[in-house]
């Protein structure tokens, strides 16, 4: 059963009583001091010493942040270890926690006279918050079941049990829970910003337990020293299980209940979407081309199809998501696969793409992209899609099919999707794609060439910052503005295809890219989001077209890096706040590739090191051949490392005897063999015990040896030669003079 709670003055010993029986007319002032130490026995978890009551319970200055008392170290790390949560957990819930750790706090505690009225208030919150807690859970995921389900009941469990922090023993409970806490964390990401947040924060923990057993040490003197050796000590524990452990696949795989936006191509395209997306610096995913690499111009990395427009905004269609896989490649594909020239081969290799978390499940591959998973599927329109979104940084390998024709029989259902627009709108459009069509002779290749000349005579400019589009947002950019981004160009020039009769869609993905600076991966960022068109030719079927090439030829053929550095501010409008922008990005950019660097190696290295890396590395080195070997391996290392720090504390611990003391040890050891009653005991001084070894030994020469030998001692431990240096030549001769003449003592 809970001992009650009680506020105790230090200044009044361990009596018991309560603050409350404490009057200022007993001592009006008080000397303000730490108010708040772990107590041990029966004393409470915090201890308050009185000040002036009528002006209420000052808080004392702490000398050092080390030397806070443990129960604000305790208070310290819950909040440390909830805020990693604040972009994956409700709002609510770190609401509800912020407000747990600011009622524990002793200024607020004390506010409370009566301590029978505290203890049921706060059991009253942790009661109501619990169950209340339990409710928003459901309302906000709408399951019992997920992974941030689990992770937001596990810190809930942890906000409730603060509330009756009053025993060492709540203490305790709480840290060891904040451990768990901290660990939820790796199940949403396992990058290199993660497992760093983890660590400083586990040693916030760790340093509140040592604070814990360290209660009157109001200085904090040595407890970074202790910090250290633990931390030290597991470090090399650590390495020998990450290494040995046998890599076992998972039993089972969590998914997140909800879809949470993140940064990426998302499944619509309005204007503005793509300009936002191209100043960011964000890393999209990475590639690993097993060869070289081809030409940037040629590096279209293909997401999603948009055929279905209302106006404003593109989407998928709802009737074109059918997968391949499920009811089998069609024969004009699989021949193509099968058939491919000698000369393409090298292009149909496949190559590893790197994806980070979208919560989505679409993928991206160069045109045209074939994953080799099972869990991953194909579109007739070459999108990949994933059975589960991508809440985890994904690999997946891809062939690039070689150059061929696509869909050169086209459906009626399929032209008609593409074929359609709006009833009304655009007025103006429509009539220069009558126009311009009619000029051609209704030849088609014509017609995309005759827009091109008509596009790069007009006074178009590329922009991440167009201005606002009337109603009739077409009409707008192609008569009006005249600026604009990838979505603006491809978005007009599919509507004037469609206008002219010609089947036409959107794809959505990235282009281009940069190398990374090992020089061994390729980088796609999320400022090479791209927007381009496709158009379906009689007898050549879907025909990709770019029609920001129109305007900006340098952003597909250099990639949009080389086309900021080319533009510098302009890109971003005009003016100092363009100048800002783009300093900005520039500054961002560099920050983040060395960042994306070290993540990259990281995932590769450490999160990436499974059975196959473990196997061709790890088990050659040790000829490893079973997973007997490998745990005899790791057992013996794990020992060996134990008995290392072991022997190291030992060492450092080990008692250290003067050099003059030593040889008269050495004699007590050796005569205590022989009689315990003639060995040194630590209560008498050693030439007391000289003395009494003198009386018990018989014969003259070693009562004449021990007379030598006390005066040696004392020239050399009191006399003239205690203060020489250790390597006089007096000091030196009488040494070697004590311990013969010790040797000779039997």
């Amino acid at each position: 059963m809970k001992k009650p709670l009680a506020f105790f003055n230090k200044d009044q010993g361990s009596s018991g009583k309560p603050i409350t029986a404490i009057t200022s007319a007993v001592n009006p002032v008080a000397t303000p001091t730490d108010f708040v130490a772990l107590a041990s026995g029966r004393r409470t978890l915090y201890d308050i010493r009185s000040a002036n009551q009528a002006a209420g319970i000052t808080i004392g200055r702490f000398k050092t942040l080390l030397g806070l008392p443990a129960y604000h170290w305790v208070l310290l790390a819950q909040l440390l270890v909830i805020l990693p949560h604040l972009t994956h957990l409700p709002s609510w819930l770190i609401g509800f926690a912020l407000v747990t750790i600011g009622a524990q706090l002793p200024s607020i505690k004390a506010r409370f006279s009566s301590i029978k009225s505290l203890k049921r208030l706060y059991q009253g919150v942790q009661m109501v918050g619990f169950l209340a807690g339990i409710a928003g859970l459901w309302l906000t995921y709408q399951t019992a079941f997920g992974l941030d389900v689990g992770i937001a009941f596990l810190l809930l469990c942890l906000v409730s049990k603060l509330w009756e922090l009053y025993q060492r023993r709540d203490a305790f409970v709480v840290l060891n829970l904040s451990l768990f806490v901290l660990a939820s964390l790796f199940l949403m990401d396992q990058g290199l910003g993660t497992t760093l947040i983890v660590a400083l924060e586990s040693l916030v923990v760790l340093f509140a337990f040592i604070a814990m057993n360290d209660t009157d040490n109001d200085s904090g003197e040595g407890r970074l020293r202790t910090l250290g050796l633990l931390g030290g000590a597991a470090i090399p524990l650590l390495l020998v299980l990450f290494l040995f452990f046998p890599r076992l696949p998972p039993l089972w795989s969590v998914q997140l209940s909800g879809q949470r936006a993140t940064t990426g191509v998302s499944d619509s395209m309005s204007p503005g979407d793509f300009a936002n997306l191209s100043q960011s610096t964000e890393l999209a995913f990475r590639i690993e081309f097993p060869g070289a690499l081809p030409p940037q111009s040629e590096m279209y990395w293909r997401g999603l199809v948009f055929s279905d427009f209302d106006g404003v905004t593109w989407t998928r269609n709802a009737n074109a998501q059918a997968i391949w896989p499920e009811r089998g490649l069609p024969s004009w594909l699989q021949e193509a696969i099968t058939t491919v020239p000698a000369a393409q081969r090298q292009q149909v290799a496949p190559y590893r793409i790197i994806l980070e978390p979208t919560q989505q499940s679409w993928l991206y591959g160069l045109d045209y992209p074939l994953a080799q998973a099972a869990d991953i599927g194909i579109t007739p329109q070459f999108t990949l899609l994933r059975r589960q979104p991508v809440t985890q940084q994904l690999r997946y390998e891809v062939l690039r099919l070689p150059s061929m024709r696509i869909d050169t029989e086209l459906n009626p259902q399929e032209r008609q999707v593409n074929l359609t627009l709006p009833r009304q709108g655009n007025e103006q459009t429509r009539a220069l794609a009558q126009q311009l069509f009619a000029q051609s002779g209704n030849d088609p290749q014509r017609y995309i060439a005759a827009i091109q000349t008509w596009i790069s005579q007009t006074e178009f400019r590329y922009t991440l910052s167009p201005p606002p589009l009337p109603k009739d947002r077409i009409d707008g950019f192609l008569f009006e503005t005249k600026a604009g981004f990838c979505e603006h160009y491809s978005s007009s020039f599919t509507f004037l295809m469609r206008a002219a009769g010609i089947p036409a869609r959107i794809v959505a993905g990235y282009q281009g890219g940069e190398l990374a600076r090992n020089g061994e991966v390729w980088e796609v960022r999320q400022l090479d989001a791209h927007a381009w068109s496709e158009v379906w030719l009689e007898g050549q079927g879907w025909v990709r077209v770019d029609p920001t090439a129109f305007v900006a030829p340098e952003r597909v053929e250099q990639g949009m890096d080389a086309l900021t550095q080319n533009q510098g501010a302009a890109l971003f409008g005009s003016g100092a706040s363009a100048q800002m922008s783009y300093q900005q990005f520039r500054m961002l950019q560099s920050l983040r590739r060395l960042s994306d660097q070290a993540s990259y190696y990281w995932q590769k290295d450490v999160v990436g090191y499974d059975q196959d890396k473990q196997a061709k590395g790890l088990f050659k080195w040790f000829k490893i051949t079973s997973i007997v070997q490998q745990i005899v391996w790791m057992a013996a290392l794990g020992v060996s490392l134990l008995a290392i720090i072991g022997l190291l504390f030992w060492w450092r611990r080990r008692r250290r005897w003067h050099p003059v003391d030593l040889p008269l040890v050495q004699l007590s050891k050796r005569l205590s063999r022989r009689d315990k009653a003639l060995g040194y005991n630590e209560q008498e001084g050693l030439l007391g015990w000289l003395e009494r070894l003198q009386q018990q030994v018989e014969g003259e020469q070693s009562q004449a040896a021990l007379e030598t030998l006390k005066q040696d001692y004392r020239r050399l431990r009191y006399g003239r030669l205690s203060s020489a240096a250790i390597d006089d030549s007096d000091y030196q001769q009488t040494l070697q003079s004590l311990k013969s003449l010790a040797k000779t003592i039997k």
